[in-house]
C-alpha cells in the first residue's frame, strides 16, 4: 500500500454488461451529475522484458485531443478499492519524460533498467463517461463508464466497465456507492486494471494463484480495526485469485475456497461482538458461495490429485482412465456454475457487502455490535479464542472409536482454530503462535485423508450411472483410498497429542 507521504490513487473497478450502462446513467445517484465525455488513447511504456511492471511501476502517457498527460502508478494493490501511487503531469510528446520522474520511487528503477530501454508495450483506445458524485459526508467519487479496447501486438481485449474513484472522504462512501448500484444494475468486480490486464496480453502468461498474506497490525489496535484488518486480508486473497480461478488455474480456485473458509472463521472467531443477524446473513452466503467454489474443487483433487495417485499405486490404469474422462465432464458442468457465480449479482454484493461493512465498522464500531469492540485487540484475543479451543477439545474425545462423521467435524473445528491462530498472530511471539499453527496443519492433512477414504469412492461412485464398464475403476479407487485413509488414522493421535501440546498459549 502508498505510504501517506505520496499521492494515492482509491477505486473501485467494476465490469458491467453493455445494457447496464443506460441503466445506470440514469440512475438517480447520477440525475444531477454532468457527463465529461472524453475518448482517450493510452500509450504504457515498458522494457522489451516488461522490467518496469516487475519493479512495480506502470507508465502511460494519455492523449485526449491535444492534451496529453504523463502518468506513473504503483502497481495494483489487490484490494477491493485498489489503493495505488499516482504521479500525473502534463506532457509536449508522446515519449516519456523522465526528468519529471527524478523525485519519484521509480527513478531507481529507472536507472537499473535502463531508460533508454523504454518502448510502447500496449496502448488502450477508451471512450469515457465521467461525473463526479458527492457521497456520505465530504466524499466525492468520480464514476467513470469507459467503453472500449485494449491491444497489445496482435492482441487484443474488450473494456466494459464503470471506475469508481475516491477523490475525496473517507473510503466507506466509495463502497457506499458500489453497493447502491450494483444493486440497479448487474455488475462484476474487476480485479485487474487496464495496465494488469495490457501486461497479461502483452507476456501471454494466465495468471496463477496466489497464497494468503500474514495478516498484520498492532496489538494495541482497537478490535473493530484489528477486524478490519483481517477482513481486508481475506479480500485481497480473494480479489488476487479470481483472475486465476476465471482461466481455470486449479490452484486459483484453491485459493479462492480456502479465502471463503478463512472469511467464515473471522467471522466465527468475532462473532461474540458483533451484529448476529448481520454476521449470520454474511455467513449463510458466503456457505453457499463455498459449495459452488467446493463442487469444481472436489473434481479438481478428484482428476489432478486422487486418480493420478491411485494410478502411481496399483496396476489398474486402464479402469482409471475410464473414470478421468467421465470426471472431465463433470468437472466441466460445475466450472459452468463456478464463472456464473463469479460474475453474478450476488457475488459481487458479498464482496462489496463485507469490504464495506468492515471498512465502515472500523470508523465506527456501533456499525459491528458490540461496545467492547473499541478495546484493544491484545485485551479481547483470549476470550476470543477461547470458544474455538473448547470446540476442538469437545470434538477430540475418544479419537480412537470416532465415527466418520465426527472426524469430519473434527476437522472443520482444527481448521477454524487453525485460522484463528493466523488472525491472532501479530499479537504474540512467532515462537509461540508457529508450533500450534503446525500441529493444526499436521491434523488437517491426517484427517483429510481419513475423509477422502469415504469421499473419493462416493465421487467415483457419481460416475457410474448408466456406464457399469466403471465399476471396476471405482473398485480399484476405493481400495486404495481405504489403506490410504487407514494410514492417515495410524498417526492422528499422535499429531493430536502435539497440538494439545501446542494448544491454548494464549491464556
Amino acid at each position: 500500500m502508498p505510504n501517506h507521504d505520496q499521492p494515492v490513487e482509491t477505486e473501485i473497478k467494476l465490469r458491467l454488461p453493455a445494457a447496464a450502462f443506460d441503466t445506470l446513467s440514469h440512475h438517480a445517484l447520477m440525475e444531477n451529475a454532468t457527463p465529461d465525455q472524453r475518448h482517450e488513447i493510452t500509450t504504457y511504456f515498458d522494457t522489451p522484458d516488461l522490467d518496469l511492471a516487475r519493479h512495480g511501476f506502470h507508465l502511460r502517457i494519455r492523449r485526449s485531443g491535444t492534451h496529453r498527460l504523463q502518468t506513473l502508478k504503483t502497481a495494483d494493490g489487490h484490494a477491493v478499492a485498489k489503493q495505488r501511487g499516482e504521479w500525473e503531469q502534463p506532457v509536449e510528446t508522446d515519449t516519456p519524460d523522465l526528468a519529471i520522474l527524478a523525485d519519484t520511487p521509480a527513478a531507481a528503477a529507472l536507472r537499473d533498467i535502463g531508460a533508454e530501454r523504454l518502448q510502447p508495450a500496449f496502448t488502450t483506445d477508451i471512450h469515457r463517461t465521467a461525473r463526479l458524485l458527492h457521497g456520505e459526508g465530504d466524499a466525492t467519487i468520480e464514476a467513470a463508464f469507459d467503453r472500449g479496447v485494449i491491444i497489445a501486438g496482435n492482441r487484443s481485449e474488450p473494456v466494459s466497465e464503470l471506475e469508481l474513484e475516491l477523490k475525496q472522504g473517507d473510503v466507506a462512501a466509495l463502497y457506499q456507492l458500489a453497493v447502491a448500484l450494483a444493486a440497479a444494475a448487474p455488475m462484476t468486480l474487476e480485479p485487474a486494471s487496464k495496465a494488469e490486464r495490457g501486461l497479461r496480453l502483452r507476456s501471454g502468461v494466465p495468471p496463477t494463484a496466489v497464497k494468503a498474506d500474514d495478516v498484520a497490525f498492532a496489538a494495541d489496535l482497537p478490535a473493530s480495526a484489528a477486524f478490519a484488518a483481517i477482513i481486508r486480508a481475506i479480500l485481497r486473497h480473494i480479489i488476487t485469485n479470481l483472475a486465476p480461478a476465471r482461466f481455470g488455474d486449479v490452484g486459483g480456485l484453491h485459493q479462492l475456497r480456502v479465502a471463503i473458509r478463512r472469511m467464515r472463521a473471522a467471522l466465527r472467531l468475532f462473532r461474540p461482538l458483533l451484529h448476529q443477524q448481520a454476521a449470520d446473513r454474511f455467513d449463510t452466503e458466503l456457505r453457499r458461495v463455498g459449495q459452488v467454489f467446493g463442487a469444481v474443487r472436489d473434481w479438481d483433487v478428484f482428476l489432478h490429485e486422487t486418480i493420478p495417485a491411485a494410478e502411481a499405486n496399483a496396476a489398474e490404469r486402464p479402469w482409471f482412465e475410464l473414470l478421468r474422462t467421465q470426471s472431465e465432464i463433470r468437472r466441466s458442468t460445475a466450472r459452468q456454475d463456478l464463472l456464473s457465480e463469479l460474475d453474478g449479482p450476488g457475488f459481487t454484493g458479498l464482496i462489496l457487502g463485507l469490504a464495506g461493512w468492515s471498512e465502515d465498522g472500523e470508523r465506527d464500531p456501533a456499525v459491528l455490535g458490540d461496545d467492547r469492540l473499541r478495546h484493544p485487540m491484545s485485551d479481547l484475543a483470549p476470550g476470543l479464542m477461547e470458544p474455538m479451543s473448547r470446540k476442538v477439545a469437545k470434538r477430540g474425545r475418544r479419537l480412537d472409536a470416532a465415527s466418520r462423521e465426527a472426524l469430519h467435524a473434527l476437522r472443520k473445528a482444527i481448521k477454524r482454530l487453525r485460522y484463528g491462530l493466523e488472525f491472532i498472530a501479530p499479537l504474540y511471539p512467532h515462537r509461540r503462535v508457529k508450533p500450534a499453527v503446525d500441529a493444526c496443519k499436521t491434523l488437517q492433512e491426517l484427517l483429510g485423508q481419513v475423509n477422502d477414504a469415504a469421499v473419493t469412492p462416493e465421487l467415483a461412485a457419481r460416475l457410474v450411472d448408466g456406464r457399469p464398464e466403471l465399476l471396476p475403476g471405482v473398485a480399484a479407487l476405493a481400495s486404495w483410498a481405504e489403506q490410504r485413509g487407514r494410514k492417515a488414522h495410524r498417526r492422528v493421535p499422535k499429531a493430536w497429542r502435539r497440538l494439545q501440546h501446542a494448544d491454548g498459549f494464549w491464556n
